[in-house]
């Protein structure tokens, strides 16, 4: 049996699962390419076999000034640039060159904009520049970009400049001195545990790094409600821990499912019917007639068992917040 590898060998599959080329399938390539898109979106929305879960890094970029000519270098990496026409201001950020200036925003971006064709005056070089466009970076949006595969973004891992401490006064480094050290003679490794939640929950109440966020699949975008210039600096990185599409064109063994070969051929199915409902009725020559109605209701029966069987046996589970 040919295993199907691609969107083509999946369509042949279903065709010759529908009697193909024993019978006519009255349905047109451009129909059963939709029908294909179809099987696929759904399948990927409630088959847990088609995503997958990912931990994604993004370097935080901030926003750039291109300019007329290879002059950036002349600005001095601090210093505080200004625009003629309209009195934005901004810091140059030391990745500056050619003729490019990236820098971070020091004014809200909605009161003012730098604005295309103004010329911009640095503080202390006294260096002008004309900008020629403007690319506006994540420390100014305060989103970051989301590959189009990902469909769901579980949580922001916290940002920390470090994650070790060596400090007396810390409270985890005199349990850590203390208590360990006797917990294999007098201590209790419950006691500890129970400890070390409290901790935990003493840090989500009181000094939790959590932020909140809105992902927008659509728009590909990863909200972060944070003060950015305090929390995050440009070439950073933040990671989210997320849920992505496995890309079937990446990995063809995706076309080869099971479900989704079974799905796919319904669909196909239930297209073919409604394509000879027209013909209901119409007797052809020694009377025969299309049953183009008996086709797109068993169709549609399938469709709704394999629907159900899908949601019951290999939907992801529903994640319940509590607290």
């Amino acid at each position: 049996m040919a295993k199907p590898n691609s969107r083509s060998t999946l369509i042949d599959y279903s065709l010759r699962a529908l009697g193909h080329p024993v019978i006519e399938i009255n349905v047109d390539d451009e129909q059963l390419d939709d029908r294909c898109d179809e099987a696929l979106q759904f399948y990927q929305h409630y088959h847990q076999d088609a995503i997958e879960k990912v931990f994604l890094k993004h370097k935080v970029t901030g926003s750039t000034l291109t300019l007329t000519t290879a002059t950036a270098g002349n600005f001095n990496s601090g210093e505080k640039i200004t625009g003629g026409t309209s009195g934005a201001t901004a810091t140059v950020h030391p990745d500056t060159s050619g003729n490019k200036i990236i820098y971070t925003i020091l004014t809200h971006k909605d009161e003012i904009p730098f604005v295309a064709n103004e010329v911009i005056t640095g503080k202390d070089s006294n260096t002008t520049a004309t900008i020629s466009s403007i690319t506006i970076g994540d420390m100014e949006n305060e989103y970051i970009p989301v590959p189009e595969l990902v469909t769901d973004v579980i949580r922001l891992m916290p940002i920390r400049e470090t994650f070790g401490t060596n400090n007396l006064f810390d409270i985890k480094y005199q349990m850590h001195l203390n208590d360990m050290f006797s917990l294999g003679y007098l201590g209790s490794l419950l006691e500890y545990s129970m400890a070390q939640q409290y901790l935990s929950t003493l840090d989500v109440v009181i000094d939790s790094d959590d932020k909140f966020t809105s992902f927008d699949r659509h728009k590909d975008q990863l909200r972060i409600d944070m003060a950015w210039q305090e929390e995050v600096k440009i070439g950073d990185y933040l990671v989210v821990e997320a849920y992505r599409i496995i890309d079937p064109d990446t990995f063809t063994d995706v076309y080869n499912d099971y479900y989704l070969k079974k799905y796919f051929t319904a669909l196909v199915k239930k297209q073919w019917g409604m394509n000879l409902l027209k013909f209901e009725g119409m007797q052809m020559p020694g009377g025969v007639q299309f049953n183009g109605r008996q086709l797109f209701d068993d169709a549609t029966q399938e469709l709704e068992r394999l629907e159900e069987e899908v949601r019951l046996n290999w939907e992801q589970p529903v994640d319940f917040y509590i607290g």
